[in-house]
């Protein structure tokens, strides 16, 4: 992730990769709402435990500003330790961002009831709060 901005740097761009059971809502139908941002780009996954370290810190290669994963609770997940996998991996991510000089509030795990829309809203406007005043200190 480059800490300059260019013609084509989009500021605020958020990939979030969640469950399938839990963000039941068409990403268009939040959007049109206004309850997510623009710049929030939602991957659904069959499990958030196959998702990989790899594809996360390729999404900030992409271009993205911060990554979030919605997996379902530990007692709700259809794949028993899905979201627990997903997790430990997402921590592991946020060790390797700090070593790239790259703040690691960037990524976070969040846990959503199944079916649930309210909490994946409320994580992208975390994630776009965190942004915003990650841009704040690194402008002074």
């Amino acid at each position: 992730m480059s800490e300059h901005t260019n013609s084509n740097h989009q500021i605020g761009r958020i990939v979030a990769f969640c469950c399938n059971y839990t963000a039941g809502v068409a990403t268009d139908t939040l959007r049109e709402a206004g309850l997510i941002p623009e710049s929030l780009e939602m991957k659904k996954l069959s499990c958030t435990g196959r998702i990989e370290v790899s594809v996360l810190l390729d999404a900030f290669e992409k271009g993205a500003e911060a990554v979030f994963v919605a997996g379902c609770r530990a007692d709700e997940c259809h794949n028993l330790s899905g979201s627990r996998r997903a997790e430990k991996r997402v921590g592991y991510a946020k060790i390797l961002l700090k070593e790239l000089d790259i703040d690691p509030d960037r990524i976070e795990m969040f846990f959503v009831h199944c079916g649930e829309t309210e909490p994946i809203v409320e994580a992208a406007r975390e994630m776009t709060a965190r942004i915003s005043k990650l841009e704040r200190l690194h402008s002074t």
